[in-house]
């Protein structure tokens, strides 16, 4: 089985001598999550339109060694920044010039999001968004998916996708995808793009991008892109089949534990795409029917004060980086036991009991 490292190191080709594929989708999606705005102008401003974007071809940017916070909010910092690498040597990927890259993250706002621009070729470009960071704002707003519509991040995807339309020159194609939440906001943007944009995008990816908290794939708008809509997630997904998503979802080979699957790194490849398996498997879909069941016994209005008391229990353990946690487990542990007590006994055995049945479940596919 080979994976995505695999395919940057052997895959040269130009995207003229072999087409854009899902794999390279997913590879720009996982390198959104960089911190970019220490080698390129972020664009965003409270103002419209946006600021004026540079750009910089792959091929270009300073070796990682140079950039010790480069990775930092990646999920997995060592695996990401040898990717990156890999790619600025490999000429089908450093050839591609990156550019309009807009990033808002502010807790006032309740945002967090990032997206950038990857030419292709002169005109063909593929948008992609970031998936949730290591920051505690991009996890709440996760769970705000689950009662709020839209979330900041979707209203900012759809100002980026409207400033692209005028911003670039009006041959030039799209495809837009992302990981994770940026999968939904590629969704999301396209969905509610005009028409003559829409007539524009060739493909929209969401690789385990979570759906909506309704039937988003009913409506009318969402019709005019349906066929071009790959929705992919690894055969024991849990974020990818949260909440509403379209039919059509396609399974991908994952030989690793479920909360694992999540990372691009360890979906199975073949030569030229993915690995694909006929269903999600059987202890993916328990756990997704008790969030689900738990879901729908809250109202929006339970579902935002437990996405807040979250919140409160993650600010209060000490970290700014859930990935990169500075404070010791110790004294973490004896932040969020103090926040745990102002939550009500309803609440905390809700919580208890979902995180019973996950572990357990976890447990059973340990022994399989």
């Amino acid at each position: 089985m080979k994976s995505i490292m695999d395919f940057i190191k052997e895959e040269q080709r130009s995207y003229d001598e072999f087409p854009f594929t899902a794999i390279d989708a997913l590879i720009f999606a996982e390198a959104t999550y960089f911190q970019w705005e220490y080698i390129l102008q972020n664009i965003w401003t409270s103002e419209w339109p946006y600021k004026t974007s540079d750009s910089l071809f792959l091929s270009d940017m300073p070796d990682t060694r140079d950039m010790p916070v480069f990775g930092q909010y990646t999920a997995d910092t060592p695996k990401n920044t040898k990717m990156i690498d890999a790619m600025r040597a490999n000429p089908r990927f450093g050839n591609v010039s990156i550019s309009h890259f807009c990033a808002r993250t502010d807790e006032h706002e309740q945002i967090q999001f990032a997206a950038m621009c990857f030419h292709l070729t002169d005109n063909l470009c593929y948008i992609a968004f970031r998936g949730t960071d290591g920051t505690w704002i991009g996890w709440k707003e996760d769970f705000q998916l689950s009662y709020r519509y839209p979330v900041s991040a979707q209203k900012e995807a759809s100002r980026y996708i409207s400033y692209l339309e005028r911003e670039l020159a009006p041959e030039t194609h799209f495809f837009i995808g992302g990981h994770s939440k940026g999968g939904n906001l590629a969704i999301y943007s396209a969905t509610g793009s005009t028409d003559a944009f829409k007539s524009r995008i060739r493909k929209i990816y969401s690789f385990d991008g979570p759906g909506f908290s309704f039937r988003l794939h009913d409506t009318d708008e969402y019709q005019k892109i349906a066929e071009r809509v790959e929705h992919l997630v690894p055969q024991s997904s849990l974020v990818g089949m949260l909440l509403y998503s379209a039919p059509g979802t396609r399974f991908i080979s994952n030989r690793n534990l479920w909360l694992v699957q999540h990372s691009p790194f360890t979906w199975d490849i073949d030569d030229d795409d993915f690995i694909y398996v006929s269903n999600l498997d059987h202890n993916a879909q328990a756990r997704i029917a008790v969030i689900h069941s738990w879901l729908d016994d809250l109202s929006y209005e339970d579902r935002e004060s437990f996405t807040e008391m979250l919140y409160k229990i993650g600010t209060s353990s000490g970290a700014t980086n859930i990935f990169q946690p500075k404070v010791s487990w110790t004294k973490k542990m004896s932040y969020i036991i103090e926040a745990t007590k102002a939550i009500d006994s309803k609440a905390r055995s809700r919580i208890v009991e979902t995180l019973r049945l996950l572990v357990l479940m976890s447990f059973q596919q340990r022994r399989l």
